[in-house]
């Protein structure tokens, strides 16, 4: 049984390790690829943290421990830089990673305050703020699905949710539950089998032949492109003439039934076709144009902007304000200045 562990723990620190080495040669496509190499490496840690090679060196062995309880910060970067189109990195979420190694604080010391109590308190705290991150990766992911419109992106989330929720649970049995030796080994082994597995999916679906969703500045084979002309039509009329944009809360479920087609259809004809990735971007595409023209408008100047915000179907100003400044690169504020003066 040791044998076979010392085996898995082998293949999955190799393959990790290849990951890290193919994500490197794409470093200049987009922040994910930097959040990739470091959730990688971060796992590459964990796995590698209790050898003997390591732990014979004090130095090193602090070293992999940061990359291994750093783990839980870089999946929250990682799950906002893969499904939100416009996450940006800033110096300032690197804070996040200080919140998450306070409470670490009294293993790299030594036994800064070496009170039982303390100790325990410290771990619960750290638990606590490792399993937080988590949640709020695991909440991005579920936040960010319903607009999405990459079927390869829609495709890994799934695996996403649930490779991670295995891990979890099988990472705090291993490391909550007080259990015998062999039975920590064989859920060890089911734990690196899982990376293992997970590790590989991504490499054919990112690498080789066919770039995946993962690279955003490389060529990979469009998605399946609806060339339909009617079908093109019929989703003008709708948001050219009826304005349904203005809806609050629209879906792209909702959109497909008022049109009495099918959602992927749909789904493929505004990626492929019409170049968007998700579906809050197509709408705020409509929305932000009409917002210019109410701006622009002297007769309306008494409106105010959350007034026109939720007119548009935005049901806060804070999404109606980002949407504006992404496409306009101003303010509503400073753009009607700037049209009514």
């Amino acid at each position: 049984m040791m044998q076979l562990h010392l085996l898995i723990q082998i293949a999955t620190a190799t393959l990790l390790g290849l990951v890290c080495v193919l994500l490197a040669k794409h470093s200049r496509t987009g922040h994910n690829t930097w959040t990739g190499i470091g959730f990688t490496a971060g796992i590459l840690c964990y796995i590698v943290v209790e050898s003997d090679v390591i732990q014979a060196v004090p130095t090193l062995r602090i070293v992999v421990a940061i990359g291994a309880i750093s783990i839980p910060v870089l999946y929250w970067l990682l799950a906002r830089s893969i499904f939100e189109d416009h996450f940006s990195f800033r110096w300032s979420l690197l804070i996040w990673f200080v919140v998450l190694l306070i409470p670490h604080l009294n293993f790299f010391v030594g036994g800064l305050i070496p009170s039982p109590g303390f100790q325990q308190v410290s771990r619960i705290i750290a638990r606590l703020t490792s399993l937080g991150f988590v949640l709020a990766g695991l909440y991005t992911a579920v936040r960010t699905k319903q607009s999405d419109l990459i079927d390869s992106r829609i495709r890994f989330r799934n695996t996403f949710l649930f490779g991670t929720a295995a891990l979890i649970g099988v990472t705090l049995i291993v490391e909550l539950i007080e259990i015998d030796s062999d039975t920590i080994v064989v859920l060890q082994i089911l734990q690196r089998s899982a990376i293992f597995g997970i590790t590989l999916y991504f490499l054919l679906s990112n690498f080789g032949i066919r770039s995946g969703f993962f690279f955003k500045g490389t060529s990979r084979p469009k998605p399946s492109i609806i060339n339909d002309p009617q079908l093109n039509a019929k989703l003008q009329i709708l948001m050219e003439d009826q304005k349904v944009y203005k809806k609050e809360g629209l879906t792209i479920g909702q959109l497909a039934e008022l049109m009495k087609e099918q959602e992927y259809r749909l789904r493929r004809l505004i990626n492929g076709q019409l170049g968007f990735r998700n579906f809050n971007d197509f709408l705020n595409q409509y929305r932000v144009n009409e917002a210019c023209e109410v701006l622009s408008d002297s007769s309306q100047s008494r409106k105010t902007i959350l007034e026109i915000a939720y007119d548009l179907g935005y049901q806060s100003i804070g999404p109606f304000n980002k949407a504006f400044k992404e496409l306009k690169g101003t303010t509503p504020t400073a753009y009607r200045k700037t049209q009514v003066s």
